[in-house]
């Protein structure tokens, strides 16, 4: 009987995992992407979603996964490289998923049994890069110095421009690398790196097109928040669940500042302005659940926070729920 059982067990994980995969394939479909980024997209938020996902994932169930993709999507020409930087202190993965019409850059969030990403975390202080030490990085907006460091690595030591340059053309070989639309997104750390990316790829004069953040913590300086709010703000999105910790911890002078999309306690999003959230030490108890990515996926895939029932129910300054006590202001905005 025992065997019977297991049996049993071992094929519905088995159907379960097919089943996801299928659900994968199915949202990663290219035809589904939005190109403009002006207005929130569920198919396009969705897209960049499971891509921060699979980032999270190790190079064998990507190149698994991505050989199941070409067959679904042979007409895209679609490619793939992985990043990795695992020198020093930096433990960090980007992944970059071309097709003929964009490239996305995912950046992979904290992995909890991983010490380095959770000493990157923890380096919550306020840095910044002079011109006099590096021109180039000084373009790097100041911030969270963990994110700014991991950040550091990709660029300096693992030379992303040029991968970038490569990826575009392998999927397609006439392409203006400068002209081509790249798009950012991430969960939690990878979501803190993305909004400081924005910065180097328009100083190196590439289109930078947009971007979705899932969880993203608080990386910006405030001294340049208003700058990155004007000039990205339009087509970034920071999609926070409820009470979410992460998002607000170690404010130290820096902030978000893309449009703020909340997840309700329902289930439900909600466009809103960005307010720090009262928080009860009882409360994190949901904080993993809050803070998960598979929870993301599964909200914003509801078929009831299709954009036109967002924007009805997104009456107000804060529409999820009622905020208590004395506000935060985010840098004075």
């Amino acid at each position: 009987m025992s065997k019977i059982f297991l049996l049993f067990v071992l094929i519905s994980l088995r159907l379960c995992s097919e089943a996801q995969t299928k659900e994968k394939i199915n949202d990663l479909n290219p035809s589904l992407f939005d190109l403009d980024f002006k207005n929130y997209d569920k198919n396009t938020a969705l897209y960049c979603a499971q891509l921060s996902d699979v980032v999270y994932w190790d190079s064998t169930e990507i190149k698994r996964f991505y050989k199941k993709m070409i067959v679904s999507y042979p007409e895209e020409n679609i490619q793939y490289k992985i990043i990795n930087d695992d020198s020093g202190s930096n433990y960090i993965q980007a992944l970059l998923w071309c097709t003929k019409k964009f490239l996305v850059i995912a950046f992979r969030g904290t992995e909890p049994k991983r010490i380095k990403n959770w000493y990157s975390d923890s380096k919550f202080f306020y840095y910044e890069n002079l011109p006099e030490k590096n021109e180039e990085l000084s373009y790097m907006p100041g911030g969270h110095a963990g994110f700014r460091r991991a950040l550091i690595g990709l660029m300096i030591d693992k030379k992303i421009f040029n991968e970038i340059d490569a990826i575009i053309h392998q999927s397609i070989s006439s392409a203006d690398t400068k002209k081509f639309p790249i798009y950012l997104t991430g969960h939690s750390l990878g979501a803190g790196i993305s909004q400081l990316f924005i910065h180097p790829l328009n100083y190196r004069k590439y289109n930078f097109s947009g971007a979705y953040h899932f969880a993203p913590p608080l990386a910006v300086s405030c001294e340049v928040n208003q700058q990155m709010r004007n000039d990205y703000g339009n087509v970034t999105y920071d999609i926070v669940n409820y009470k979410d910790y992460v998002p607000r911890a170690g404010r130290n002078n820096v902030a978000h500042f893309g449009k703020f999309y909340r997840i309700c306690n329902d289930g439900l999003i909600y466009k809103e302005n960005e307010a720090y959230v009262k928080f009860k030490v009882t409360e994190l108890k949901d904080e993993f659940k809050l803070h998960s990515l598979k929870n993301h996926i599964l909200y914003i895939s509801n078929n009831k926070n299709k954009i036109e029932d967002i924007i009805k129910r997104s009456t107000g300054n804060f529409p999820c729920m009622e905020l208590e006590g004395k506000l935060s202001d985010l840098c004075g905005n």
